[in-house]
């Protein structure tokens, strides 16, 4: 399971830029992931949501879009599209209190 792993990987940053922002409860979390991970979105928000359980992160919503390489995206704070490689991996909101 990918995305269980992925998940636990990227906690960490997940709580590091939490607490950079000053939030104590996150409600939102959008990420931008390149299929060539081979995740499912689908899967990945529901590991998120178990790693999340019993954090200021629990009931956070989690918005995963999965990008194909060659595929357009928009980053927040540019204004070009960006092409994606297939790799990425971008936490590209995070709204809390």
């Amino acid at each position: 399971m990918h995305e269980h792993s992925l998940a636990k990987e990227i906690w960490p940053q997940l709580q590091q830029i939490a607490a950079s922002k000053g939030l104590v409860r996150v409600t939102c979390v959008e990420m931008t992931v390149g299929m060539l991970h081979g995740v499912s979105a689908d899967f990945l928000e529901h590991s998120l949501g178990h790693a999340f359980e019993g954090t200021g992160f629990e009931g956070a919503v989690v918005n995963i879009t999965v990008v194909d390489p060659g595929q357009e995206y928009d980053l927040p704070g540019t204004d070009d599209p960006q092409t994606a490689n297939g790799w990425e991996l971008l936490i590209s909101k995070m709204e809390g209190e």
